[in-house]
């Protein structure tokens, strides 16, 4: 399967919502909140863990290229549900702790493998990017954790998901 969002796409999308005043963003919210309430409340819940509002402001500006990235596409998705969520969660989560107690070589490898098979590998990557350039990979409490599975999810969901007719 190819890419839904290509480069050019994303590229796009970081410069819009760079670009944005904060009524443009709102608006764009507004359409996630119709097309896909249930990503936007993935990102919303965050809110109720300790996990500083910068992080959560970066996780909601994700999604937001995200979104406007694939409406760049032309291709739509369905809206995903709350199953798909916690499937593709369940995925991520099995990835993680297939890593534990390797060794560094062999972790590489793993890693090196899963970034391969991806099929957003433009998005995860901005989302990576995104991830490190505002500290949230180097955050040291317990709820850095659901940041940041909730920014790879988004990523994951929007890859497997099912085309819209």
């Amino acid at each position: 399967m190819m890419s839904r969002i290509t480069q050019a796409n994303l590229v796009s999308a970081i410069k819009q919502i760079a670009d944005a005043d904060p009524g443009a963003r709102e608006a764009i919210c507004d359409e996630i909140f119709v097309e896909q309430p249930n990503l936007l409340a993935s990102v919303l819940v965050l809110t109720k863990k300790d996990i500083p509002l910068r992080h959560v402001e970066m996780a909601l500006e994700a999604l937001m290229v995200m979104h406007l990235a694939l409406k760049a596409s032309d291709k739509r998705i369905e809206t995903i549900t709350e199953e798909e969520q916690e499937r593709e969660l369940q995925g991520l989560v099995a990835s993680v702790r297939f890593t534990e107690g390797l060794g560094l070589s062999q972790v590489n490898e793993s890693v090196r493998q899963y970034v391969g098979f991806q099929k957003e590998p433009w998005l995860l990557a901005y989302v990576v990017g995104l991830l490190q350039d505002n500290g949230a990979l180097s955050m040291a409490n317990e709820d850095s954790k659901y940041l940041i599975l909730s920014v790879l999810n988004l990523v994951a969901c929007v890859a497997n998901a099912r085309s819209a007719v």
